[in-house]
């Protein structure tokens, strides 16, 4: 397994740092991830193992799974009911909001992750794209974006609460093996735009309008009909999806 099976771009976003992008957004209100992975424990996958004619060496940076590996929003409840033992204030609030109105992100092909034909870039339907193909992807988000996070210096006045040891947060699994969501990107109204080096072929343009058809109300796909190298996709269909999120180590608190 590797990063690309869950996430299409690993990119630094001014503002935000470098954030994970998943290939299929979740919708913020998921039981299983969305919104509530902020202040979670999620599993920390490591890079593959390849030969090196000696042994073996990792290959690819280690990744966050983003599904609960335990109880949702583990970190984030134990600050919340150790607050007093900690000395943080009734009124100070844990989760940030930052709300971007016009936030534009566009991405170079030395940002990807995934190669080889997946589905479209954090689109919540299925429609299939040749990365390889990729000359640069852009997304527009709208008006109601916002970045929630848990400020770092909570994080480590609660690692310091508890000396450190992990244990005493839960004995189910090692914190410190593991990895914390602690920003995640959000947002209910978007577009993004893949440019490619060559033309769409039929089959994708008439791929693309079945998908036009069957998501009607949910995304409208947009071929540009000169040069049929670049189409947008508009996603309004009510739901607040999940775009991105940036992880942290127990060890870097």
């Amino acid at each position: 397994m590797s990063s690309s099976d869950y996430y299409w771009s690993r990119h630094l976003i001014q503002g935000f740092g470098k954030m994970w992008f998943l290939i299929i957004p979740q919708e913020a209100d998921s039981s299983g991830g969305g919104a509530s992975l902020l202040g979670s424990v999620v599993n920390e996958i490591s890079g593959n193992l390849f030969p090196d004619g000696i042994g073996f060496k990792i290959v690819g940076r280690d990744f966050p799974e983003p599904n609960h590996l335990t109880t949702p929003q583990l970190l984030l409840k134990a600050i919340e009911s150790n607050r007093k033992a900690m000395g943080i204030a009734d009124n100070e609030q844990i989760v940030a909001e930052v709300k971007y109105p016009d936030l534009s992100v566009v991405f170079e092909r030395s940002d990807l992750l995934k190669s080889g034909v997946g589905n479209f870039p954090s689109l919540p339907v299925s429609l299939s794209v040749d990365y390889s193909r990729m000359e640069k992807i852009s997304i527009q988000f709208g008006a109601n974006t916002r970045k929630l996070f848990i400020p770092t210096g909570y994080l480590s006045q609660l690692k310091n609460f508890v000396d450190g040891d992990d244990s005493k947060i839960t004995t189910s699994i090692s914190i410190d093996k593991e990895t914390i969501v602690h920003q995640i990107l959000l947002t209910d109204r978007y577009s993004i735009t893949f440019e490619s080096i060559s033309a769409f072929d039929t089959n994708f343009e008439a791929a693309m309008n079945l998908a036009n058809t069957l998501n009607t109300g949910r995304v409208a796909f947009n071929l540009e009909q000169t040069a049929k190298k670049q189409v947008t996709v508009s996603v309004n269909d009510g739901n607040e999806y999940l775009i991105a999120l940036k992880d942290i180590d127990w060890d870097d608190l």
